[in-house]
Formats: structure tokens, sequence, C-alpha cells
């Protein structure tokens, strides 16, 4: 569900700060006041790919995890999270990660290939990312001309154009989050409009020329190897609107709660984006498996908005200064304080909105 409502909440225009949640009616203490969905797109980043669940998240202090679907490469904590997962994913969606599976260990075989970092790297602007985008989708459709339309299967002149998109790096974080998102709109097309394109995006969202290109070149491997069915999903406009929307909306993924040392991935997830920051917040958040759970840390009256904090882990340990620095240079909004207070655990905050962020970071919120 985007944008969240129930008798307990709504969602309304908030003075300075865009969309929030009011209290629809007084609300008490430990109350739940949202359970999300599971993310439409999402990442559990390739150094934890061997220890974390694809299903439910679970992370086991770093231990591998012994259930595999060895096509793939997915791990599991149990065969009943591989079962959901395969029952999720459906068997298109579970093709395209084997195809993808396959490209990056191809690609780890037959080296790193070009960086293509540069010394003078720049975030670079919307007439820029217009024109690389431009440029990726003639690259698409050079591999979309070569492969069938009738057939799933990644034939011989497929695996001749994705070793040709190999000349350029690959990036495995990017290209799973955004298969993610892909296969989320193949399958919902109706509850992506509804979920994701509402949510806050951000139009520059690259926080460098060659995060923008390693977003460009992600897309045009996948067009190489994606099933053909899947190929209406493969899009320029869905590409981009999975990066504009994590840069304000992405949930941090972590072990063992929101304060976890390890940092495992991010994920959107549209319904719980409408929580706006505080330093004092009214409502908690702890993700249960692959969804989160909200509920207020205080009695709460009709027509108060209800806050999270978006800073997780050590970020909580940040003095006022250092908060205000943070949150604007990530989220792109400039902190006020009543009173300038730092100790930051006592301050109470709102946030006004002051543009979009410098850089992008899929931050934990």
């Amino acid at each position: 569900m985007s944008p969240p409502a129930s008798d307990l909440l709504s969602v309304k225009t908030i003075p300075g700060a865009g969309r929030g949640i009011i209290a629809n009616c007084e609300i008490s203490k430990d109350t739940t006041v949202l359970n999300s969905e599971p993310p439409v797109a999402h990442v559990l980043f390739r150094e934890y790919r061997k220890e974390v669940c694809a299903h439910c998240f679970l992370y086991d202090r770093g231990r591998t995890l012994r259930v595999k679907d060895h096509d793939t490469g997915k791990v599991f904590c149990s065969a009943s999270c591989r079962q959901g997962w395969v029952d999720y994913t459906g068997e298109q969606g579970r093709s395209a990660w084997r195809d993808l599976y396959h490209l990056i260990h191809m690609k780890n075989k037959g080296g790193k290939g070009s960086s293509g970092i540069s010394l003078t790297d720049h975030r670079p602007g919307i007439e820029e990312i217009d024109r690389r985008w431009e440029k990726a989708q003639r690259g698409a459709d050079e591999y979309v001309r070569t492969r069938s339309d009738t057939s799933n299967a990644l034939g011989d002149t497929g695996r001749k154009q994705a070793k040709g998109a190999l000349a350029s790096s690959i990036d495995p974080d990017i290209l799973g989050y955004l298969l993610s998102g892909i296969l989320h709109h193949d399958q919902q097309p109706d509850r992506w409009r509804e979920a994701v394109m509402t949510l806050a995006m951000h139009d520059e969202p690259y926080s460098t020329t060659h995060d923008l290109e390693a977003h460009c070149n992600s897309f045009v491997q996948l067009c190489s190897i994606m099933p053909v069915s899947l190929l209406r999903s493969c899009t320029i406009e869905v590409c981009r609107a999975l990066a504009a929307a994590s840069s304000h909306n992405a949930f941090g993924i972590r072990s063992g709660g929101e304060d976890g040392e390890e940092y495992m991935g991010y994920g959107v997830y549209p319904s719980a984006s409408y929580f706006n920051h505080s330093c004092h917040p009214n409502v908690a958040k702890q993700r249960v498996g692959n969804v989160w759970r909200f509920w207020v840390t205080e009695d709460v009256r009709q027509g108060d908005e209800l806050c999270i904090s978006y800073l997780g882990g050590d970020e909580k340990d940040l003095n006022v200064r250092q908060r205000r620095g943070h949150l604007q240079e990530v989220w792109g909004f400039v902190l006020h304080h009543p009173v300038f207070d730092l100790d930051a655990s006592k301050a109470i905050a709102d946030w006004q909105w002051s543009g979009p962020p410098v850089r992008e970071a899929a931050m934990s919120t």
C-alpha cells in the first residue's frame, strides 16, 4: 500500500516539509501504526551474498548459510525460506536471477575490465544524465534486436552480446537492485505506479559520473541477458525511477535491527517512506524479516505528526552539528533546533526541505 492509510493515520502535506504522516486520533503508547509490505526493490551487498538469507534477510553472525539455490547463487536460512523465495519470485524471475548469476560468474572469470573511474569525476546534472541514458538506450536497442522474440533462453548470439557488454565493468550490487525492481514492475505494474511513482523522487541521484555510468551499463547488461518476456519491464523509465526513488526512500538492511553494526544492503518500502525525520521521534521501527514494523513510543494526540529518526547505527552518536551536516548532505534538508544543544540526545528537532541532497546514498533510516 502506498501511501499508507488507516483509521490511525493519514498522509498530509506538512508546511515546509513535503508530505508526512498525521495521527487521525489519539494513539496509545506502544500501539503498532504500520506494518510495511516487502520492498519493491532491494539489494543485499555482494560481500554478504553467502551470509544473508535472500528471502527473510536473516544474518547469522557471519556464518555461511547452508541452504542454497545453485542456479542463482542465492542462499537461505532454511528450506522453507528458499521455497518462499521461489514462490514469490516465480519461474520467470528465477530465470532472470540465474542469467545474472552466470553473467557475474563469466565476468569474474574474464577479469574486471575497465573501471571507468576518472580523476575529474563530478556529480552529473540533469542534462548530462539525460544524454548518458539516451546513449544507453541506443546500446540496449542493439542487444534487444539480436534476441529471439519467442525464446526466453540466452542463445549463442545473446551470449556473444553479453560478452560484449562485459567490456565495461559490472557492478553486482546495482545489477541486483535494478533486477529486483524490474521483477516487481513486471509482476505488479499497477501497484508499481501506485507505490513507486508517487514517492519523492530525486532527479539527480547519481553521486558521480562513475555512478551514473555504472547504472547505465547495468541497464544495458541486463538487456543483454534478460528473459525476452521481461524486456517490457527492463526499460530506462523503470531503471531511472529506481535510482531516483532510492535516494530519498531507502531503508538500510542491518544485522540485528536498525542499530546493527553490519550494514548489509538497503530496500525501498513505499508505505514506510512518508515518515519524516525528527531527532526526538515519537515512532520506533524494527525490521521483522523482510518487512518493517512501526509503533508509537509515547501517547500521541490527534493531529500530531508521526516521525521516525533517519539515523541508524553509530550515526545516532553524532552531535547536533554533525547531524545537521550529515542530514543535509545525505537527505537534502536542513535540521532546525529551537535550542542549539550540542547534546543531540536531548535536542528536539524539526526539519525543512532545502532542495536535493549533495550526493546519493542509500542510507539506513
